[in-house]
């Protein structure tokens, strides 16, 4: 018992963090080297059930008023953005392009680039149908495919706004919004842009998106089996 107070007199927050650091580090090195299994617990990213995107593909082939052919990016514009991520202009031309896959006008949105860390999103779509305004968060570790994944996502916003598509709460909304976007043709994007990236600090990890890629797979399967029959 002595010992035990004299550990809790000396203990102050600064240990405490030491003492989280070690054991996380502890953890990731069991889990990644020894267990050979993802440093990235699956409790870190909300699961899909199966039945919601089942529900959002169904709800698609019935609201959606034409057919989508894969979209793909103009390569002058790949070419461009590959050499600089930041490239206004560029991002610009790329979000007209998406938009204009999806019968939208894209020259009278305004693409906002922050460099602000936004924790709960990677990009965010504002719109009162005479105004629109996108803001894409370009951190450095994000690849191009992130980036166009994320200008589909909040293009696929507005494309559901238009057409009057849409869920009952916000996260269904945004899963619907994710099942649209490879509905709609932008499935390769979705799939690379969605997957796990290194975070900003060590041994942290980083997505977008609201869906995994196994489940862009999945809704992939359901829109064969509906073309199969």
């Amino acid at each position: 018992m002595d010992y035990l107070r004299s550990f809790l007199y000396h203990i102050n927050i600064n240990t405490i963090f030491e003492l989280l650091s070690f054991i996380g580090l502890f953890f990731f090195l069991i889990r990644r080297f020894i267990l050979h299994k993802s440093p990235v617990p699956k409790s870190a990213f909300k699961a899909v059930p199966k039945e919601l995107l089942q529900e959002c593909v169904s709800l698609l082939r019935r609201r959606e008023k034409k057919k989508y052919e894969p979209y793909v990016a103009p390569k002058e514009i790949l070419s461009a953005l590959q050499e600089d991520l930041s490239n206004e202009a560029k991002l610009k031309e790329l979000l007209c392009s998406i938009c204009a896959h999806l019968g939208i006008d894209g020259s009278f949105i305004k693409l906002v680039v922050e460099s602000d860390y936004m924790p709960d999103r990677a990009g965010e779509i504002s719109t009162d149908l005479a105004f629109t305004t996108i803001k894409l968060e370009l951190r450095p570790r994000y690849t191009l495919d992130a980036v166009i994944a994320v200008l589909a996502h909040e293009s696929i916003h507005l494309h559901l706004y238009y057409e009057g598509i849409r869920m009952r709460d916000t996260w269904e909304n945004e899963i619907l919004t994710d099942t649209a976007a490879v509905y709609c043709g932008f499935g390769e994007y979705i799939y690379k842009g969605y997957a796990l990236m290194q975070g900003d600090f060590a041994l942290s990890y980083h997505k977008v998106g609201y869906i995994s890629q196994d489940d862009v797979k999945y809704i992939e399967m359901l829109m064969q089996n509906e073309i199969d029959k």
